[in-house]
């Protein structure tokens, strides 16, 4: 009977233990559910943005997009056009999108081993992205193997010259040995060259030292000469301010004489008429003069031969005078003529002293 009761109780008890793991795993389940939800930004309000492209090679939906390192959501639809361009909608977080610009940018790029990645841009522009055509512009980053392959294809070239290159080289092994020899033996005239370039160098420089000297001799004589005109400069200076003075002094006269001038340009005409009224009077004595000449000529012949007999009576009255004793007493008397020296002149002896 005991055997017949417990039995039903394990197997309850069993079941209610199975329903709980079961409700425990689904309560975790959607917990995990409610998480990737979370995380893809199910729950989350979201506002979508877009690109055209060439090619959708490589986008494909559910890539990350990210801005500054952090991922704000997601590639949403890739659709080709009618115009073969391939419109490709991000689907991001309504708070990030709010602060992209109207210059925002998509950069679409794949490292190794990675998954591809869109970068988005905010931009720098004043005006923010537009809501009813939120259109970023977009660019394709190149990957590495991208990029070897590009370098690549640019030193192939490259070296397949430098191969040619060796083997012509190779080829030209003798003619190289031929250069070598020749550029050794214009090595060795390079070196007595410039043997002799320091030979004249030295020479040179003693001769830019003794005309250096000279130059310094010059340089003293200079500088004296210009001592000289400096003295110069100052004396004619000294000359010019002078000259300055004169010139100043030359002014005022010339002002006085202009005063002057004036003065006489006004007097001459009364001064004129005085000088023409003078020569009239002269006129009328010249005339008077004239007359008493002519009067005077008819007697003066007369007078002169008069004046003879009066001209001797008067020098014997004069010499009588001087030898009268009260005269005699007050003029000196003459001296006594000298006789010159070893002198035989008869004629001296003979005449008397001249008084």
């Amino acid at each position: 009977m005991a055997d017949s009761t417990t039995a039903p109780l394990k197997r309850e008890s069993i079941r209610r233990q199975v329903l709980a793991v079961l409700a425990l795993g689904a309560l975790l389940a959607l917990l995990l559910a409610g998480a990737i939800a979370q995380r893809h930004g199910l729950f989350a309000r979201t506002a979508e943005v877009y690109f055209l492209a060439d090619s959708a090679a490589g986008i494909a939906p559910g890539i990350s997009v990210r801005l500054s390192g952090f991922r704000i959501g997601s590639v949403s639809d890739v659709v080709l056009q009618r115009d073969l361009k391939v419109k490709v909608t991000l689907k991001i977080d309504e708070e990030r999108a709010g602060a992209l610009r109207s210059d925002a940018h998509a950069e679409w790029f794949k490292e190794q081993l990675q998954a591809a990645v869109i970068d988005l841009s905010p931009g720098k522009a004043a005006q923010p992205l537009s809501r009813g055509d939120p259109r970023v512009t977009h660019s394709r980053r190149r990957t590495l193997t991208e990029v070897a392959n590009d370098l690549r294809t640019r030193l192939a070239p490259i070296l397949d010259d430098v191969k040619q290159l060796s083997e012509s080289a190779a080829g030209r092994k003798d003619d190289i040995a031929a250069v070598l020899a020749n550029a050794n033996a214009a090595s060795s005239d390079l070196a007595g060259t410039v043997r002799e370039l320091r030979a004249l160098s030295g020479d040179a420089r003693k001769r830019v030292a003794s005309i250096g000297g000279q130059a310094e001799g010059a340089v003293g004589q200079l500088r004296t000469a210009m001592g000289q005109a400096q003295s110069a400069l100052g004396q004619v200076q000294g000359a010019l301010t002078q000259v300055n003075q004169t010139l100043v002094r030359v002014d005022g006269l010339v002002g006085t004489a202009d005063k002057s001038l004036a003065g006489i340009n006004d007097k001459l005409p009364a001064l004129l008429t005085r000088t023409g009224e003078m020569l009239e009077q002269l006129g009328g004595v010249a005339r008077d003069v004239r007359a008493v000449s002519s009067a005077a000529s008819a007697t003066l012949p007369n007078l002169l031969r008069s004046a003879g007999p009066i001209v001797d009576d008067t020098r014997d009255l004069v010499s009588g005078v001087k030898t009268s004793w009260p005269v005699r007493n007050m003029l000196a008397a003459p001296p006594s003529a000298l006789l010159p020296i070893d002198s035989h002149d008869a004629a001296a002896l003979r005449e008397p002293a001249k008084r």
